[in-house]
């Protein structure tokens, strides 16, 4: 099997060093998503945590608009609806002029729960934002890589390095663990229980 490898672009673009930078922030903030998620214990997925998000941003919406918005198929809008309704964190009902049309809800659970995620990532956000070396950056490029950097993620080309070796790299009987930055321990340290 061959591996992906992102074509080379010249470290003088401007662009694709934003870009890259980008790429490499979304993998922080995605993970302090995440990691905000496990800590409230809510056996909620990533894409579940998404549709809900988006119930909360635009209010109530039919099946085939979630669908939409999500760029997912219906069917997949649906079955992902079917387990928030079932956990009483979204709400289904028949439309009253046409019963075949279904709107989609957060129940007050849903948006509760919705709005402690959010604030669990800004304090996470927040806390980066404070140990980051923001002062010497003068360009959006190096604010970005000052908050990559604070949090103790790779570089894009360093990531997709790690990446294509990963293929050729075979456990051992005793890996040597990650160790996160000291950056990164000082922030889930500092972030609130509910974050």
């Amino acid at each position: 099997m061959e591996l992906y490898v992102p074509p080379d672009a010249p470290a003088t673009e401007p662009e694709s060093a934003l870009v890259d930078g980008l790429a490499a922030l979304s993998r922080v903030l995605v993970g302090f998503t995440a990691r905000t998620l496990a800590g409230l214990d809510t056996e909620l997925t990533l894409s579940q945590y998404r549709t809900m998000v988006l119930l909360a941003a635009r209010g109530p919406l039919r099946t085939v608009d979630l669908a939409a918005a999500l760029a997912v198929h219906p069917s997949t809008a649906t079955r992902t609806c079917d387990r928030l309704v079932r956990r009483g964190l979204v709400a289904r009902r028949q439309g009253t002029t046409d019963r075949r049309v279904a709107w989609l809800a957060l129940t007050g659970a849903g948006r509760d729960l919705v709005g402690e995620v959010v604030r669990g990532r800004t304090e996470r956000i927040r806390d980066l934002v404070r140990a980051a070396d923001t002062v010497r950056a003068t360009t959006e490029t190096d604010l970005i890589g000052a908050l990559v950097a604070a949090a103790g993620e790779p570089t894009e080309d360093t990531w997709w390095r790690t990446w294509a070796d990963s293929a050729h790299r075979e456990a051992g009987p005793d890996p040597v663990p990650c160790r996160p930055s000291a950056i990164v321990m000082q922030l889930d340290h500092h972030s609130s229980p509910a974050g």
